[in-house]
């Protein structure tokens, strides 16, 4: 295997890996609440980990389902972070270690690197010109910034995004971003090892 093929199978499965070990934390909880409490805690650089802007396992008689953690009503709700389970419709389940806009940035990064060799040849060394980059992180800046402002009451109104939200902005960061991952990591893995990266 050639160089750029492997430096793009072992970032492939780096995500790969990352990603489902998002799912280890709530499985562990179901049958050892407090080992999973330790797992949380080791994903908690990583995120806020707030209970109402994350997705939850849930088990049920007929086995496991995804769903949010709490109702997504629009309301901010405080200190919640340290919260790990959740009940719904009788239902216990537990979060995933990073909100649910993490998770659309991380598994959307997974499916761009996928559908990347469909699109581009993985040894092109071109970055992409920046601004789509710039313009595919628009939505989670908008609707992540205005959050963020709501929750400091810098803002005449109080501004709290559904997990639908922060899961499709941050699917359309993280699938821009494997474009500009992969030719990133080409030119520093090069075997000529150019001086910059090269753009188009």
């Amino acid at each position: 295997m050639k160089r750029p093929e492997m430096t793009y199978a072992l970032c492939l499965a780096a995500i790969f890996i990352f990603c489902a070990s998002l799912f280890i934390p709530p499985f562990i909880s179901f049958s050892d609440e407090e080992a999973g409490a330790k797992l949380y805690s080791l994903f908690s650089p990583l995120c806020h980990q707030k209970l109402s802007r994350s997705s939850c396992i849930f088990r049920d008689s007929l086995g496991y389902y995804i769903n949010d953690c709490t109702p997504q009503d629009g309301m901010f709700v405080p200190n919640d972070a340290g919260q790990i389970s959740a009940m719904r419709n009788g239902d216990l389940g537990y979060k995933f270690p990073v909100c649910t806009r993490d998770l659309g940035i991380y598994f959307a990064l997974l499916l761009g690197m996928a559908a990347y060799p469909l699109v581009r040849k993985i040894d092109d060394e071109n970055v992409p010109p920046a601004i789509y980059l710039v313009i595919a992180l628009i939505p989670i800046g908008l609707d992540g910034g205005v959050q963020f402002a709501s929750d400091l009451g810098i803002l005449p109104f109080v501004y709290e995004s559904s997990n639908l939200s922060r899961l499709v902005t941050g699917a359309i960061g993280g699938f821009a971003a494997a474009f500009y991952l992969i030719p990133l990591l080409m030119n520093i893995f090069s075997e000529s090892r150019p001086s910059k990266p090269k753009t188009r």
